[in-house]
């Protein structure tokens, strides 16, 4: 969906930070594929299913491997090809967190921004006040510390800015001093719980590993049911099998359970997104309103001020929801085991 455009006023404010289209701007599908090419745990993962495909290949054209190797080689690439997803969807996650942290602190420098002229004309209402004997000293300092609060807040908002850049910068692999261009058009959630649940163990490194672990443990007690093994070896083996299941159990509840909760909040984000859209159509209604009025001279330029913060607080907390939405389709992804952002492609 559409970000609302930032309202430019008559009023001369300014509302970028210095040097902030200076910066290098990037979107969030370059972020994330940055992220992908550039990461560790990617990389790492890569090399591991290298290593694993090449075992396995060796081990099934080897005659003299045993059974089990070749069972364990077998389940080790399976798992290598599952952990390099995992890894890849594990990074999308990380890459669109910073992203959006990122851009957030970007806007809220342009909120803080705004909310210091406002405290800085609330000192100047005050002071003039002051002079025709309309306000007190007392009026005068508490617009004055009001307005230090807004100036420190300013400062630490862009102080995060660039936290946020450096660790988007850490984690993709770009320039130092990036900057967050937009979210641009939002993916939707469009499979069902159902739909999502199906194939789910057979996604997720979790329990496969579990499965894997079961198979070779099943191998094993076939191996040592005959008349030729030790009884105490086929019992210890079936022992093995038992506890291998239960942690399977235990792996394939617990996906179940990660994944409705994943579910569950992604669908809870799109609402909350819908309710951040209406507050901020409700405060561009009272702005226009308001510039109309002031057109009409029944307010004054400082109440018009005051609507504007308003509306730019609801601008704020309606790209706080769109964030929140992406970022929870993230987090669903991974309780997923694919990839539901429509960035990145299918990993």
């Amino acid at each position: 969906m559409n970000r609302t455009p930032t309202l430019t006023l008559a009023l001369g404010l300014t509302l970028l930070a210095p040097n902030a289209l200076a910066q290098s701007a990037v979107s969030v599908t370059q972020a994330v594929q940055a992220a992908l090419s550039n990461g560790t745990d990617v990389r790492t993962a890569q090399a591991n299913l290298d290593k694993a495909t090449a075992a396995n290949k060796a081990a099934q054209a080897d005659p003299s491997t045993l059974a089990a190797a070749k069972l364990a080689a077998q389940n080790g690439q399976t798992l290598a090809t599952l952990s390099l997803r995992s890894a890849r969807l594990s990074t999308l996650q990380s890459a669109v967190n910073a992203y959006t942290a990122l851009l957030e602190a970007q806007e809220n420098v342009e909120l803080q921004t705004l909310q210091t002229q406002v405290d800085q004309k609330a000192v100047q209402v005050a002071q003039v006040k002051l002079s025709v004997s309309n306000a007190t000293p007392l009026d005068v300092q508490k617009a004055q510390n009001t307005l230090a609060g807004s100036t420190q807040a300013l400062a630490d908002a862009r102080a995060q800015v660039n936290l946020a850049s450096a660790k988007l910068s850490s984690l993709t692999g770009l320039p130092a001093g990036v900057r967050a261009a937009g979210l641009g058009n939002l993916p939707t959630l469009k499979s069902s719980l159902t739909q999502l649940r199906t194939g789910l163990e057979d996604n997720l490194t979790s329990v496969v590993g579990a499965k894997n672990d079961v198979a070779a443990a099943q191998l094993n007690v076939r191996l040592a049911d005959n008349d030729f093994t030790p009884a105490r070896t086929l019992s210890d083996a079936r022992t093995a099998l038992a506890n291998a299941q239960r942690t399977l159990d235990a792996a394939q509840k617990n996906a179940g359970n990660a994944l409705s909760t994943a579910y569950q909040t992604a669908q809870n984000a799109a609402e909350q997104l819908k309710v951040a859209q209406s507050r901020e159509a409700a405060a561009l209604r009272s702005y226009n309103q308001d510039a109309a009025r002031l057109r009409s001279g029944t307010i004054s330029a400082v109440d018009l001020q005051q609507t504007q913060l308003a509306l730019k607080e609801a601008q704020f907390a309606r790209l706080q929801a769109q964030d929140n939405v992406l970022e929870t389709l993230a987090a669903l992804s991974v309780a997923a085991g694919q990839n539901l952002t429509g960035i990145g492609g299918a990993l």
